[in-house]
């Protein structure tokens, strides 16, 4: 996922509506040949543009997507696929609009999953991490590290939804979470089946001062 895939996902393409953005996309998992393309864009645009009339949907706008569209975006494989259903005139006059990205309830409704599903992962990560010999400097940074980077990451879809340049946040914050859960699953198992090296394990002995000789006595 680039920077670009992630502003149009929550800032979204306000220069166009939905329907324009995603029209390639479409165009190519139909199938159309792409000598075909810009008259379909083009019959698009201008009912877009136009004002999206009953009438000019009814002639131009219903065909296009009947031909081109509903086998991924009909009422059943819309429910399955999670796409827009565009199968009455309502339907595709509401990603006609300028697109917007995400919907705020849609962010927070994902939110929740993506969240709780995420903490259970990196407690189970942390506590088996917590187990190893692991340096303790190193075990606080580890394990706390998804965790900022999971607030991060959320963070970011709502300011990446008001100002598109904040969608770092949400490369930086996916890019660091899993990751690090990851490693310090495996440096579990490791300690646990294999062993660590040495310059990770933390010292369980340390080294006794030398008692100071007593003075003879005389």
């Amino acid at each position: 996922m680039t920077l670009k895939d992630i502003q149009l996902s929550y800032y979204g393409n306000r220069d166009s509506s939905k329907l324009q953005t995603v029209l390639p996309t479409m165009l190519t998992n139909a199938g159309v040949p792409k000598d075909q393309w810009p008259k379909l864009q083009q019959t698009i645009d201008r009912w877009v543009v136009g004002g999206q009339s009953r009438a000019e949907y009814d002639t131009d706008i219903k065909p296009l997507i009947a031909q081109h569209c509903l086998m991924c975006h009909s009422v059943a494989m819309s429910q399955q696929l999670h796409n827009p259903p565009l199968v009455t005139y309502n339907d595709v006059k509401s990603v006609a609009k300028v697109d917007t990205g995400m919907s705020y309830n849609t962010m927070l409704l994902t939110g929740m999953v993506h969240l709780t599903m995420l903490a259970l992962i990196f407690w189970v990560a942390g506590w088996l991490f917590l187990q190893t010999r692991v340096h303790n400097q190193i075990k606080a940074i580890s394990v706390i590290s998804p965790f900022i980077a999971m607030l991060v990451d959320f963070a970011g879809w709502f300011l990446t939804k008001q100002n598109p340049d904040f969608a770092w946040m949400v490369l930086i914050g996916g890019a660091l979470s899993c990751p690090i859960a990851m490693l310090e699953m495996g440096v579990a198992l490791l300690d646990m089946w294999i062993g660590l090296p040495k310059f990770l394990l933390q010292r369980l002995v340390t080294e006794l001062p030398k008692p100071v000789g007593h003075a003879a006595v005389a």
